[in-house]
């Protein structure tokens, strides 16, 4: 097994790097309120610790954890979650160390196991032979033998820790790859590699201010994810991780513009906000229509609401007669 692999910058990767690079420098010049800087940290968290977990087979999601009684059945899952959570934590609050070794390693297995598995198991590397299996239970990847895993990953350590001309961004999804390859552990190497992953960005800088979570979209993607995992194309890999960096990033500079830059609509009642909604929706709908959806309110209330909205600038009425309907108006 060759660490690092053989692999290609090719025009996408470059393309996407200058995308990445250029949303890490605009969120660094943001100036966002520490309010929203704490929900959206929060909201990572939680989100990078869940879908990590549903992709190797959780069925929570982050509502249910959140919400979630002392259901015996759901204990196992949500002490998976709660695990990543303390691993995330641990680096977020004590960072990366200067130099990441094997026992860093284990530690970041025996978090992630951490009552999941006996003692004896947890933070331990396998001395056994292992394989990984498609959902036919069909071989897909024979790992190396647990003989050559010390060396394995000696090797990755030495790619993670030295100075060479691999980028960041390059270097975290190669090093997530052979980790994967050199499947360490006999469970946990999934979870254990995406820490690894986040690790080696954070080492690097390339942290996001910890607001961006890329495991949801890992999820959406699992059979692509999975896939190239089990190829022999490192530039595929990298691409598609890349590719899923700058698609949440994107998605998180959308997301803090709206919460910095307030419209008109993020201050109305919720009540007028769901009517809004309702028009906008429909080509254009009654009072009656809109009625439907509030059997509990005034026909007068609801007037008063889209009359409200009306001189908002934010519907028009077409008609004049109690048969008039509304429409979204256009800016």
């Amino acid at each position: 097994m060759e660490i690092p692999p053989q692999f290609t910058i090719t025009n996408k990767i470059v393309t996407l790097l200058a995308k990445i690079e250029a949303n890490k420098t605009y969120l660094n010049t943001l100036s966002i309120p520490e309010k929203i800087i704490t929900n959206l940290t929060h909201l990572s968290l939680l989100k990078s610790s869940v879908y990590s977990a549903q992709i190797e087979g959780n069925t929570l999601t982050p509502d249910d954890y959140e919400n979630l009684t002392d259901d015996e059945e759901k204990q196992y899952e949500r002490q998976e979650v709660e695990n990543i959570i303390q691993a995330l934590t641990s680096i977020r609050e004590n960072g990366v160390p200067d130099i990441i070794d094997i026992p860093y390693i284990l530690h970041l297995h025996k978090l992630v196991m951490h009552k999941l598995v006996h003692n004896s198991q947890a933070g331990v590397i396998r001395k056994e032979p292992s394989a990984i299996f498609d959902n036919n239970g069909n071989v897909v990847y024979m790992t190396p033998p647990p003989t050559e895993i010390n060396n394995l990953l000696i090797n990755l350590l030495q790619l993670i820790n030295e100075s060479n001309d691999i980028f960041p961004l390059i270097k975290a999804p190669i090093v997530h790859l052979c980790f994967e390859k050199i499947h360490p552990f006999l469970d946990g190497n999934g979870r254990v590699g995406r820490l690894l992953f986040q690790a080696v960005l954070a080492k690097h800088g390339y942290h996001f201010k910890w607001l961006l979570s890329i495991e949801e979209l890992l999820q959406q993607k699992k059979h692509s994810y999975y896939y190239l995992l089990e190829q022999n194309s490192a530039s595929e890999f990298v691409e598609f991780i890349l590719e899923t960096l700058y698609q949440e990033s994107e998605r998180l500079k959308l997301h803090i513009d709206e919460l910095t830059n307030p419209t008109e609509e993020d201050f109305l009642l919720p009540r007028r906000k769901e009517i809004l909604a309702i028009i906008r929706d429909h080509t254009v709908v009654t009072v009656e229509q809109i009625q439907r959806r509030f059997l509990k309110v005034p026909a007068r209330t609801l007037r008063y609401d889209i009359k409200q909205l009306e001189m908002q600038g934010l519907v028009r009425k077409i008609g004049t007669t109690r048969g008039a309907m509304y429409q979204v108006k256009k800016k």
